[in-house]
Parts: structure tokens; sequence; C-alpha cells
């Protein structure tokens, strides 16, 4: 009896401190996240999705947006959505998202995804053939990166891009804003486009420094939520000194 009553103490010990280290693990103990992992990486999404923003830039990737339910979010001044891409892709989201933005009283640009895939010409031709014109409030836009224009050298990069941009701004009577990562434009723009106007993808707490005329746009995430977009979508803010004025066409 004496050695059943000096297990059963036992037992009864080890249990309650096994509930207090299970307690413990559960409440008050957490672990520090790895830097690749998917705790850490949520947060960063959850922080930089309270930062403040200012527009908002999506394509057919986001689906089905409810554009009332959008126009609820008095942040957003401005939106740019994409139109086409290379000679022959037009945005399947394209005219029902500029349509809906525009009768919800939005201020819209539209933007094309420049390819090293064909000439300059039709890139143009398809972009200005499938923009709805008369929703346009903002500068055009053109979006290229090291995978878009894989292939071509600097100087290709560089020529390229400059007729489009010259053609923009014969039909348009402006330039459009260039929008590119941050590494892309310093080693691949800089300085033949110092003075076009700008737009940054840049996912960081802080404005990137860059060396610009005209700045404008910075993308600050990449995964952000608004209510009526389904999948994640792209918050942008001005830069400092911008305004929306700056972006009027």
């Amino acid at each position: 009896m004496k050695w059943e009553r000096v297990i059963t103490v036992f037992l009864t010990a080890a249990v309650a401190l096994l509930a207090i280290f299970v307690l413990y693990h559960m409440i008050w103990w957490q672990p520090k996240p790895d830097s690749d992992s998917w705790v850490e990486k949520k947060l960063f999404v959850q922080n930089m999705s309270a930062l403040p923003y200012n527009g908002i830039d999506l394509s057919q990737e986001q689906g089905y947006v409810d554009w009332q339910s959008v126009s609820m979010d008095r942040l957003i001044d401005f939106v740019y959505l994409k139109a086409t891409e290379g000679s022959t892709h037009v945005d399947s989201r394209y005219m029902a998202n500029v349509t809906a933005a525009y009768n919800y009283g939005f201020l819209i640009g539209s933007y094309h995804r420049f390819t090293s895939d064909s000439s300059v010409e039709k890139q143009f031709f398809n972009f200005n053939k499938n923009v709805e014109h008369s929703a346009q409030r903002l500068l055009p836009m053109v979006e290229l990166n090291e995978a878009s224009v894989r292939g071509w050298s600097m100087q290709q990069v560089q020529d390229s891009l400059a007729l489009f941009a010259w053609l923009v701004n014969d039909f348009y009577g402006s330039l459009p804003i260039i929008k590119t990562t941050k590494d892309f434009y310093e080693t691949r723009l800089v300085p033949r486009f110092e003075d076009y106007p700008l737009f940054i993808v840049d996912e960081s707490e802080s404005q990137p420094m860059v060396k610009a005329e005209h700045f404008y746009i910075w993308r600050r995430i990449t995964q952000g939520t608004i209510p009526g977009i389904v999948y994640d979508v792209s918050l942008d803010s001005f830069t400092y000194g911008t305004t929306l004025r700056d972006l009027f066409l």
C-alpha cells in the first residue's frame, strides 16, 4: 500500500507538470520564426497592409471585382488597370473593370506590359486600339522588367522603350509612366530615362531611393486586401511631394 501511494503521488505530479508545460507553450511561449517561415511572411503582409496607400493596380488575375464595395475604400485615389500585353494579348477583365470603375467615379489609367516578343509599333497599336479612351483620366503606363524583355540587350531595351514612349507621347500628348523594379531601372534604364514619370515596384516600409526627376508612385505591397476584390491586389502609394494632379493626363 505504501508503494502504491508513492506511485500515485509521482504520477499525479508528473501529470501536473505536463499540463503546466503544455499550457505554457500554448499561451505564453512563442517561437521565434525563421526568416523564411510562413508566420514571419504572414506578419509582414499584415503589417504592410496596415500602411496607408493611395491607389491600386490590377488585372485579370484579380478575377471579378465588386467595384461598389471597392468604392467604399476612401483611401483609393487612383486605379491603374492592365489593358494589353505584347502585340496581341488583351486583358480579359479590362473592359468590365474600366467600365465599372469609371461608373463608380474612380480616376483611371491603363497600362501595357511591354515584351520582347513583337515589334514596338505592333505593341502600341494593340494598346491604343483596346484602351477605353473616354474613361482615361491618368497618364498611360508601360510595365517592363527583366522577364518581359528577356533576350534583349540594354541598348535594345532602351531604344524600344524610347520608341514606345514617343508613340504614346505623340498620341496622348504625355509621356507614359514607366513601371518597373528598382533594380531594373538602375541597371537598364538609368540615365536615359531619368526624366520620365516613374512607378517603382518595391515592397518595403519606406520609400525607395532612386535617381529620377518624376518618381511618382511606388508599390508598397503585392498581397494587399481590399473589400470587393477576392484575390490579393497591389497597394500603391504616392512618393513624397506627389499629388494626384501629377498623374493627370
